[in-house]
């Protein structure tokens, strides 16, 4: 895959200082766009795919080195790091000097790499979602922006879909967010979370097992319940093509009620980028 890169001509750098710099990282590629909160549109896109001899940390560093647009100052900068990493702490439970603790005692360690750790507040689940970032990728972050808000991906996915359902209380959903090795699944039904999971998966049918399974565990009509996807899926995938034969009602998000888009995004697939997108609704 090439390069992705869209600007409006509205865009103005003299007038960064009133935009919203959202930047994304992931095992699969680095992301950032630009939102002006004034229109509520979305006026520049960004992407920039890792082939197989690239890593996240080496492509943020010379991005942020080259690319002139990330040298701008920004109103607010949000950076989402992608991770299976995470677990979510009731508001009742969670005590902010215990994030290590959460993360350490939910998951082993497999690697010595120093770690910061963070939390999001999830206002529509009345809970924090606790995870860890590479100190490194870190450190690079806050030598070119200052009061940075991090977030990893269930804190956008968890809040857009719970505001998404809200008014819709006499039926289940489910939302799938779709990565290369992992998928998130949530269950909500109006502005309540039945269920958040991530599960590692090898092949479509891995995905497809662990996909029923939870439709099993909660009595979930596969006839009648709504599925919306996001992440890396379009209608022409296999995983698409499995979930639609087994469940009825599968769509793919590729819409925002929330923030509108510039006419460059019509042909951006915004279904890949949703997280990155509704970060704003995190704040």
């Amino acid at each position: 895959m090439s390069i992705q890169s869209v600007m409006d001509s509205n865009f103005d750098k003299n007038i960064t200082t009133s935009y919203f710099l959202s930047i994304q990282l992931t095992l699969d590629g680095f992301s950032f766009c630009v939102l002006d909160p004034i229109s509520n549109e979305y006026i520049q896109f960004y992407h920039h795919p890792l082939s197989f001899n690239e890593n996240i940390y080496d492509t943020l560093k010379k991005e942020l080195t080259n690319n002139k647009l990330l040298g701008y100052p920004y109103q607010k900068v949000f950076v989402m790091y992608q991770t299976s990493v995470n677990t979510l702490i009731p508001s009742a439970l969670f005590e902010k000097e215990k994030e290590q603790e959460f993360i350490d005692f939910c998951f082993r360690k497999d690697v010595n790499e120093p770690s910061s750790y963070f939390s999001n507040k999830i206002k529509m689940a009345d809970s924090y979602c606790v995870y860890s970032m590479p100190q490194k990728t870190v450190s690079l972050l806050e030598e070119y922006y200052k009061n940075i808000y991090y977030f990893c991906q269930t804190t956008p996915f968890v809040e857009a879909a719970l505001l998404y359902t809200a008014n819709d209380s006499l039926r289940q959903h489910v939302h799938i967010d779709i990565n290369r090795f992992h998928f998130d699944i949530l269950v909500t039904s109006g502005n309540d979370l039945k269920l958040h999971n991530s599960f590692k998966y090898s092949d479509n049918k891995e995905f497809l097992y662990f996909a029923l399974y939870v439709f099993e565990q909660l009595k979930l009509n596969t006839h009648s319940t709504q599925v919306f996807l996001t992440g890396m899926v379009t209608k022409n995938d296999k995983i698409y093509t499995l979930l639609k034969k087994y469940i009825k009602q599968v769509e793919i998000s590729s819409e925002s009620k929330h923030f509108k888009f510039s006419p460059v995004f019509k042909n951006i697939p915004l279904q890949n980028h949703m997280n990155l997108i509704n970060i704003p609704l995190c704040v």
